[in-house]
């Protein structure tokens, strides 16, 4: 009898695992694959880690429940079936057999994750597509298929964070695409992330896309909620310089000049708060002209309007009864004036939205004030 002892045992013993192997006995293969790595001489054997990749592959293939408990780590268990082709490669020549067979099953590993990941995208199944692309992932970590599907499987999943590592995962290997910042632009909202988190994100989208104005228009919004109206401010009018037939950018400045209107008059300051307001006014009307069914400008403008109303008559109703009779009839009239303004826009409101209860309550205050009965009598369902 011959005792066999080092590289001869192993190689014995991937002949068994390959066996194990052909006879679709995967747990005992792997048993025994596992058994060849325990000597180090396994380590130096082409044969020894194209089997093992061989094995592990099944594995990974298989959705056989006995085999999930090998693959509570998936990603590391595809990298260890990445690692094995690998070390095929690395320990043969490219015209060695062993290369080429090793070369084509990664490719296989690659295609079955890229191909298994999008039939599960396609049927809504996105955590189960992310784990597949995550596998194409691991064999091609240079190749930037795998990085965007996943995420976008991750986003459609909810999972936000997960999605934004992926997304990113890319900077490394290629320029990110506008179609990304805007995807981790939308991550970072779904998952209500730090304002400050979500402006940095947006400024990298603008630096990179900086002729692209819907994200001047997401860098105004996180401003304005930062209270950093003056930013805002200095962005927009920068922006609709460069691009002054954007009317998205001309709607959002005259939301800002809204904003300032209110605030300056607020902390006292009213020859501020009358600048912006005509400020305001000339950018609404600019983009009503243009756009006149858009229900949030019609609704926000004439709000503006009838705060100049209300204005007017809260000063009524601080004045003595000698001030009203000397002067509160005119003084009304000018409120009214206001109101009238506002109330086409409100009107408009209704005519696009009727069942708005907001636009409801405010034509209800304004045909009382400028008692218009009738108008309230049809509003009210009585005409």
């Amino acid at each position: 009898m011959t005792l066999i002892t080092g590289s001869g045992y192993s190689q014995d013993l991937v002949t068994v695992a390959s066996t194990f192997l052909n006879d679709n006995k995967y747990i005992e293969a792997k048993e025994t694959i596992d058994d060849v790595f325990e000597n180090p001489e396994g380590n130096k054997s082409a044969r020894a880690w194209y089997t093992k990749g061989r094995i592990y592959h099944e594995i990974l293939k298989s959705e056989a429940p006995e085999f999930d408990k090998f693959k509570v780590d998936l990603n590391g268990f595809a990298a260890e079936v990445t690692l094995c082709y690998k070390n095929t490669k690395a320990l043969t020549d490219p015209e060695n057999n062993l290369f080429r067979l090793a070369s084509n099953q990664l490719e296989i590993l690659w295609t079955d994750g890229i191909n298994k990941g999008y039939k599960y995208y396609q049927e809504q199944k996105f955590e189960l597509a992310t784990k597949l692309f995550e596998v194409a992932r691991a064999v091609k970590p240079q190749d930037t298929t795998a990085y965007l599907y996943a995420g976008l499987s991750a986003q459609n999943a909810q999972n936000y964070r997960q999605a934004i590592d992926y997304y990113l995962g890319m900077k490394p290997l290629t320029k990110l695409s506008q179609m990304v910042y805007d995807r981790l632009i939308m991550c970072n909202q779904s998952m209500n992330a730090p304002l400050q988190e979500r402006l940095s994100m947006i400024e990298e989208a603008l630096f990179e896309y900086p002729d692209h104005p819907p994200y001047i228009a997401e860098e105004v919004r996180v401003l304005i909620r930062l209270n950093k109206f003056d930013e805002a401010e200095s962005r927009l009018n920068t922006g609709l310089e460069r691009f002054p037939s954007n009317f998205d950018l001309r709607l959002r400045r005259a939301d800002l000049f809204d904003r300032i209107f209110k605030e300056s008059y607020v902390n006292g300051l009213p020859d501020r708060s009358e600048k912006y307001f005509e400020m305001a006014s000339e950018d609404y009307e600019i983009y009503l002209n243009k756009y006149p069914q858009d229900f949030t400008a019609n609704y926000n403008y004439a709000v503006m309007l009838n705060e100049q109303a209300n204005r007017v008559y809260d000063r009524i109703n601080m004045m003595s009864a000698e001030e009203y009779v000397i002067s509160g009839k005119s003084t009304e009239e000018v409120g009214h004036n206001w109101t009238r303004k506002a109330l086409p826009y409100m009107e408009m409101c209704r005519k696009i939205k009727p069942s708005d209860p907001g636009t409801i309550r405010a034509l209800k205050v304004f045909y009382e004030r400028l008692k218009m009965n009738d108008k309230l009598a049809e509003l009210d369902g009585k005409g």
